[in-house]
């Protein structure tokens, strides 16, 4: 049994919009533990097995997706089987880690990788951090690592999977949309503190920031040129993250106050903003499995300290919440802009 962990309503919740968060006012906090295994398969994309099977401490906590945890988990396994070419042996005493799984984008990284990451951030001298090849390439993941000063990064070869001898296997979070606020906070001041004090990254302020999805491949706003006009209207910034390494996101917005974006990777950067700010969240009225808006970002910023609101908006396209665009309805979305601003 895990800490309840308690979250206020949104802050502009309306009364019709209440059914959709009411129930979800607490979450259930598992504290996440640091595993030592021998003799463990280690898939490219991050499933481990032993000899019991799949490990739980490499996977989420979601009963629907344990089939697929699994298939993927074979397939790598039954690849390395059946062509001995796909497996490396790691036999020596070295003490190997890993903190990568197959949800590879910026959120699963930065929310999940990473704090993984920061249980062992002591070890990390006597650690061999492991990683999939193609991860040395994506600036998001190198930029994150930079700050911990890793010195000993082994990477698998694409494709490839692993037999090693001794595993450090920090526990990913059972549940996404749970956070551990002291570790937030101090993974929080931890990069800010990188950027402004050692690394001295030199970028503009920028107080009011609109976080676009415009170079993103899915999940844009249909009618963003009208939004804009009020965003601009109101003195803010329209940002694009893919414009910007990883270390000046961080500094960006560590000196953001008044946050607004559509669900999706660039709010992630909350993470960075200082306790008081405010955030206005985009979600669309159209899901999947959830039938209920996502609640990453509303849990994390309480448990930040970060003032929340939201607006639902109409799908467009795919209904679902993975491929669907939104239409924002440019009225309440003003509305919602001004109340947050005051």
């Amino acid at each position: 049994m895990g800490k309840i962990v308690n979250v206020p309503l949104p802050l502009n919740l309306s009364d019709k919009d209440k059914q959709l968060y009411e129930p979800y006012l607490s979450y259930e906090l598992i504290s996440t533990k640091v595993k030592k295994f021998r003799n463990v398969f280690v898939g490219f994309s991050g499933f481990c097995m032993n000899n019991k099977g799949l490990i739980k401490e490499c996977h989420h906590d979601y009963s629907f997706q344990y089939d697929y945890y699994l298939n993927e988990a074979a397939q790598y396994y039954y690849a390395a089987t059946d062509h001995p070419e796909n497996l490396i042996t790691l036999d020596n005493n070295n003490v190997y880690l890993a903190v990568h799984h197959p949800w590879f984008n910026y959120y699963h990284w930065i929310c999940e990788s990473i704090f993984r990451l920061w249980l062992v951030r002591k070890q990390l001298d006597s650690l061999i951090l492991l990683l999939p090849e193609h991860y040395k390439h994506a600036d998001f993941i190198m930029g994150s690592l930079e700050p911990f000063n890793i010195k000993h990064i082994y990477y698998i070869p694409n494709g490839k999977s692993l037999l090693v001898k001794n595993l450090c296997l920090p526990q990913i979070k059972p549940i996404c949309d749970s956070y551990n606020a002291r570790h937030l906070k101090q993974v929080s001041s931890f990069y800010r503190n990188y950027v402004w004090l050692e690394k001295k990254i030199s970028v503009n302020t920028i107080d009011k920031l609109y976080v676009s999805r415009q170079l993103a491949p899915r999940r844009k706003v249909i009618n963003e040129d009208e939004i804009v006009k009020i965003l601009e209207k109101y003195g803010f910034t329209i940002f694009h993250p893919e414009r910007y390494t990883f270390l000046e996101q961080v500094a960006i917005f560590s000196r953001v106050k008044y946050l607004v974006g559509e669900h999706g990777s660039g709010l992630t950067n909350l993470l960075f903003m200082e306790k008081g700010t405010f955030i206005l969240e985009l979600h669309k009225d159209k899901t999947n499995e959830l039938d209920r808006p996502a609640f990453l970002f509303w849990y994390m910023a309480e448990a930040l300290g970060i003032n929340y609101y939201h607006q639902l908006c109409e799908t467009h396209g795919k209904e679902d919440y993975f491929d669907g665009d939104y239409i924002v309805d440019v009225d309440l979305f003003e509305k919602n802009l001004i109340k947050m601003l005051n």
